[in-house]
């Protein structure tokens, strides 16, 4: 829960990412910077080290710009993460330079540790799940990809699926770089709290073969605010003019039900009040369960959990002009790793979509 915003009444948040011209603050407690021995209050995430290694630079005599460790419910234990650059090897690259080291005393999984979730052609073995958040300009800057639209500029650990105690590898992203005066920008990872800050540098020497690979259409996306709610339970996003909320099924519905819960009524009608408050004429609804089950119980349950939602909804808004577009896509469309109760949970949403 590394990322976010508040921005809703009804959406309570314990770590604030948003865009300036909000005015909203960053917590910076999120990740430790190298000095941060000297400041108690800095922490490096929610996994304790075990004892196994050092946990300061790696090994070579690099000190890092910013370190954090992995949460356990979402990436491999006992794994730290260090930031060393973030440099334009170009007017139009930006490459960032990272290290993974088992801080533990037991051999520690890596695939899938930085991978793009919900993403079909996601690599297992490359940083492609990491990005970068142009704050200055409210952009998401994904990592490039090669012609074929799907290999990662990037590196591959295909060949290492875990890392011994002690041990560490060297990882680089390459990205579209950002307009010229922005001189910072906050590092976002599946498993890790969001890197604040980290200042763009020139390269001393710029790799010309990242430079001069051929990639496809540069993915930057719109970004304003994305929140989840304290206990899991609802999250937001709001890119452009368009809003976003994700409710979990597990408040809306008793399992494997599709007869909304007393519980879900006060959720319902905050969303209600909000939609009632926008000036949006459509309102899109989309079910979705995880991966337990077969897609002939899956696909049916998330479309009729879209139906319970909208015919509350219909009863609950107040404004008349507003036409409902339901879907239901089963596990087809996850946005956490399955193989976590964690993830499942996060998976089994109905999510309400509708412009500002």
């Amino acid at each position: 829960m590394n990322r976010l915003i508040a921005t809703s009444g009804f959406l309570r948040a314990s770590c604030l990412l948003l865009a300036a011209a909000l005015s909203t603050v960053l917590l910076s407690s999120c990740v430790s910077s190298p000095d941060s021995s000297t400041n108690p209050e800095q922490s490096t995430g929610d996994v304790e080290s075990d004892g196994g290694s050092d946990t300061s630079g790696n090994g070579d005599g690099r000190s890092p710009i910013a370190t954090a460790l992995a949460n356990a419910a979402v990436g491999g234990r006992n794994l730290r993460f260090d930031i060393y650059s973030l440099e334009r090897h170009s007017p139009e690259i930006l490459v960032l330079n990272l290290g993974i080291t088992n801080i533990g005393r037991e051999n520690t999984y890596i695939f899938y540790t930085l991978a793009e979730f919900g993403d079909p052609n996601t690599e297992p073995t490359t940083p492609n799940g990491v990005s970068l958040i142009d704050m200055q300009n409210n952009k998401r800057h994904m990592p490039l990809k090669l012609t074929d639209g799907k290999t990662c500029h990037c590196s591959d650990w295909s060949g290492q699926k875990d890392l011994s105690p002690g041990e560490s590898i060297d990882i680089w992203a390459a990205y579209p770089a950002p307009p010229e005066d922005v001189e910072l920008m906050t590092v976002m990872t599946p498993v890790t709290p969001d890197f604040l800050d980290i200042p763009i540098t020139e390269a001393a020497s710029p790799d010309p073969d990242i430079v001069n690979t051929p990639v496809a259409e540069p993915r930057i996306l719109d970004f304003w605010a994305f929140q989840d709610d304290i206990d899991g339970s609802s999250s937001r996003s709001e890119t452009g003019d368009t809003t976003s909320i994700m409710l979990s099924s597990d408040v809306l519905f008793d399992l494997n039900e599709s007869t909304l819960t007393d519980a879900a009524d006060e959720t319902l009608r905050a969303v209600a009040e909000e939609i009632d408050a926008s000036s949006t004429t459509t309102v899109k609804i989309d079910g979705h369960t995880d991966n337990t089950g077969n897609d002939a119980i899956n696909n049916p349950l998330s479309l009729d959990r879209a139906k319970a939602v909208e015919k509350r909804l219909k009863e609950l808004i107040t404004r008349d002009g507003i036409t409902f577009e339901v879907a239901g896509h089963g596990s087809a469309d996850p946005v956490a790793d399955n193989g976590t109760e964690e993830g499942r949970a996060k998976n089994r949403r109905v999510t309400i979509t509708f412009s500002k």
